[in-house]
This record gives structure tokens, C-alpha cells and sequence, in this order.
């Protein structure tokens, strides 16, 4: 019994001494990561748009190097939020009543395809400039780990549109990872 008390003592020892070298440390952090804007050009019809495409500049080895870590010990990106804001000077200026449908993508540079993010579907009525997209849970580490990647806006309106205006977009943006000790 002695031999088997001592035995489960080494055991637990040496248990305990392995996991804490090896023990990671994780850490999570969200960011309101940034703030864009693209504008609307006019249609002559409704339905299908193309609300804009542009080359987002990303800079994650410098936000997590603010927080204390490298871009190599990320193992997660994750958008959490997708704020649009609609900017519309006109004497009759649009309100997102004018689409019924909206997604949001991304994509590399290099690549032709986009994998959507988030989406509104159906946008809400009632003459709202802000809406916050539905963002799914995908995983965009890849993306966020080069210095550029692609951002789609896309949607269905609900008549022509017939003079430009602008949507502002926020991205909040959850960072995961762990830190070997």
C-alpha cells in the first residue's frame, strides 16, 4: 500500500510539473478594428447591386503587439459586429428602406472568390440610416493575417437608385489566441 501511496505521489508530480511548462496562457481581446466607407453609384433598375468592393488595409501584427503578443499567436479572428451608416446629403436622401437584402464578404486579393460574413435579410423598415448586420461565425484568421484583403457589400434594392450616396462601414472584431509560457 505504501509502494502504491508513493507511486500515485511521483505521478502527480510529475503530472503537475509537465502541464505547467507546456501550459499555454490564452488570451481574447475585441476591437472596434475599423471604420470604412464606400460609396453607392446609381442604377437604372432594381434588384441585384454591388454596393461596393474595396482592398482593406489590415494591420494586426500592429494591434496585437499593442496588446502584448505577435501575429503568430493568433489562432482565431472573428468579426462580431458589422455596423452600416447610411450618408446621404441629398435633398432626398435614402434611408435603408431602399434594399430588402444585404451581405457582406471577403476575400484575398489574389482570389476571385468571396465567403459572406454577415448579412441583413430582410433589412428592417422605418426609414433606419444604421443597421447592424447578422454576422455568422466564421473563422477569418487567414484574411486578417495578410496586409490587405477584399471587402464586398452587395444587396437587392427595392427600387432604382437614383443619385450616390455613401455607407459607412464598422467592424468589431474579436482576436483569440494563447502564449506558450
Amino acid at each position: 500500500m505504501k509502494r502504491y501511496l508513493y507511486a500515485l505521489l511521483v505521478a502527480m508530480v510529475l503530472t503537475t510539473t509537465s502541464c505547467d511548462k507546456d501550459n499555454p496562457t490564452a488570451f481574447s481581446f475585441t476591437n472596434d478594428y475599423a471604420e470604412f466607407t464606400i460609396q453607392v453609384n446609381p442604377t437604372t433598375t432594381q434588384g441585384n447591386i454591388e454596393m461596393g468592393t474595396i482592398e482593406f488595409d489590415t494591420d494586426v501584427q500592429g494591434l496585437v503587439s499593442d496588446n502584448g503578443v505577435s501575429i503568430d499567436n493568433l489562432n482565431s479572428v472573428k468579426i462580431k459586429a458589422v455596423t452600416l451608416t447610411m450618408i446621404d446629403s441629398n435633398s432626398t436622401p435614402y434611408t435603408f428602406d431602399l434594399t430588402n437584402k444585404i451581405n457582406a464578404e471577403i476575400g484575398n486579393l489574389s482570389g476571385t472568390g468571396l465567403i459572406e460574413f454577415a448579412k441583413k435579410d430582410p433589412v428592417p423598415t422605418g426609414g433606419l440610416n444604421t443597421i447592424d448586420l447578422d454576422v455568422s461565425d466564421v473563422e477569418l484568421l487567414s484574411y486578417f493575417k495578410q496586409s490587405k484583403f477584399k471587402f464586398k457589400l452587395s444587396g437587392f434594392t427595392t427600387a432604382p437608385i437614383d443619385h450616390v450616396f455613401e455607407v459607412k462601414i464598422g467592424l468589431t472584431v474579436k482576436f483569440e489566441g494563447e502564449v506558450i509560457k
